[in-house]
């Protein structure tokens, strides 16, 4: 009896685990997409400033290894001013939160 219900248990708990497990990496549509959209697309769009375009998966998807090494090296989006000092909040702010910025290094990490 024990077994049996053992194996309930599992059978039942199983789809939370593959729940945890597939949201915990960040998707481009859901996850990164807006990100790029609130921070990165004014630069980041066709005939813009910026050397390519952000607004679509086809579009970030080749440069993904480079737009980790430029996010978590705080490169990119440029905002040169230090968190730690003085005024924290600016109108128009582009810089990344932690969360931002981990988010688009875990889905640029994971393929």
């Amino acid at each position: 009896m024990r077994q049996i219900t053992f194996g309930l248990a599992v059978l039942f708990a199983l789809p939370a685990i593959v729940s945890a497990q597939t949201t915990a990496v960040p998707t481009f549509t859901r996850d990164v997409a807006p990100i790029f959209q609130k921070k990165c697309e004014s630069c980041h769009r066709p005939d813009s400033i910026a050397p390519m375009s952000l607004q679509t998966y086809q579009d970030a998807r080749p440069w993904a290894r480079s737009i980790r090494d430029r996010v978590a090296s705080r490169n990119m989006p440029p905002w040169h001013i230090d968190p730690a000092v003085g005024i924290q909040h600016y109108k128009g702010d582009r810089s990344l939160t932690q969360k931002e910025l981990d988010t688009i290094v875990a889905w640029a990490s994971n393929g």
